[in-house]
């Protein structure tokens, strides 16, 4: 079971820690210790049923937080952090309706700097319709068939490039983009210019253009940009906060999203999940009449994408930890 060997990696790491956890001291027993739980809160979401499984996932999310926080070198001090930095206002009849809104200095503004994004603006209400898609793992069981600003696989392709293009492609294209587009690149330059890692992409550098079917990774699309001065694309500059780095024991997987609300720049998967295992663990723990309504099978239509995402946390929680772990001194 690959959530087993990845757990086995992480503990392994609780002997010799990673960046600044490993030094004698209170950094590295919050670090072990917060590992510790973050494990337990995974087997115990395992093993729960989906009426409390969203609980134990936000808790597992949240304690390996802490643990990223105590190891990371990008914050040298406070990194004592107390509150979750995110509150839920769960009064809504659907759960894409139930709104996040970061709150404070807490773990998720704390994860946030170590991955160099932004998190969300304070006090800004974004609703989990919007950032259900900006989960990569959404894209077989999406909350609803209109989504279109989605997370999307990043393959900058090889560097350096001859001439004046540079190309690279985009996977996990929802299907009705193409369906509400075609082949209209002024129509398509225009949805793609809410991502902003697409900038400068030179939509007539090439005559022809069409999707390729990736199943079951969506859709796939190649993507040129002009270069000027034989300058790498801002998206592949350092520092560009553009693409995150996204997967298990690899940094191959690179994503782009949009941002969300009046953020100007976009939300890194993992605070992604964040957001939204906060929001429903908080209908859990809050609306229990609520939530028990919106996870029956047999009644309600958001009801399968919820289990598939609380199914898919057991795993990716642990993966999404040990990618940051590993490569602490530059995890976004």
């Amino acid at each position: 079971m690959a959530t087993s060997s990845t757990w086995r990696v992480l503990r392994s790491l609780r002997h010799d820690p990673p960046g600044f956890a490993n030094s004698k001291g209170a950094r590295r027993t919050t670090f072990q210790a917060a590992l510790e739980q973050s494990e337990q809160f995974v087997k115990a979401a395992g093993n729960a049923d989906y009426a409390t499984r969203a609980v134990h996932l936000f808790y597992a999310l949240s304690q390996g937080g802490r643990a990223v926080i105590a190891a990371s070198p990008r914050i040298a001090q406070d990194w004592a952090v107390t509150g979750h930095g995110l509150s839920a206002d769960t009064n809504a009849t659907t759960v894409a309706d139930v709104t996040v809104y970061s709150a404070g200095d807490g773990i998720f503004q704390a994860v946030a700097k170590v991955l160099a994004f932004d998190p969300l603006v304070p006090d800004e209400k974004v609703s989990l319709g919007t950032l259900w898609p900006l989960i990569p793992e959404t894209g077989s069981e999406p909350l609803s068939k209109q989504e279109t600003l989605s997370a999307l696989m990043f393959d900058p392709g090889p560097w350096p490039q001859h001439g004046p293009y540079w190309g690279a492609s985009l996977a996990w294209i929802r299907p009705h983009v193409r369906t509400e587009f075609g082949e209209d690149k002024a129509g398509l330059a225009k949805f793609f210019s809410q991502y902003p890692a697409l900038a400068g992409v030179a939509w007539d550098a090439r005559q022809e253009f069409r999707f390729q079917d990736l199943m079951p990774a969506g859709l796939g699309i190649d993507l040129v940009w002009e270069l000027g001065d034989g300058d790498r694309p801002a998206i592949l500059q350092n520092g560009s906060g553009m693409v995150a780095h996204y997967g298990s024991r690899s940094r191959d997987w690179k994503f782009i999203t949009p941002p969300v609300g009046s953020m100007a720049r976009p939300l890194h998967p993992v605070l992604a999940w964040w957001c939204v295992l906060l929001g429903l663990s908080s209908l859990a723990r809050y609306e229990p009449a609520k939530w028990s309504r919106m996870i029956d099978i047999n009644t309600s239509p958001h009801a399968t994408a919820i289990e598939h995402i609380l199914d898919d946390a057991v795993e990716r929680i642990p993966e999404m930890l040990q990618n940051i772990l590993l490569n602490i001194d530059d995890p976004g």
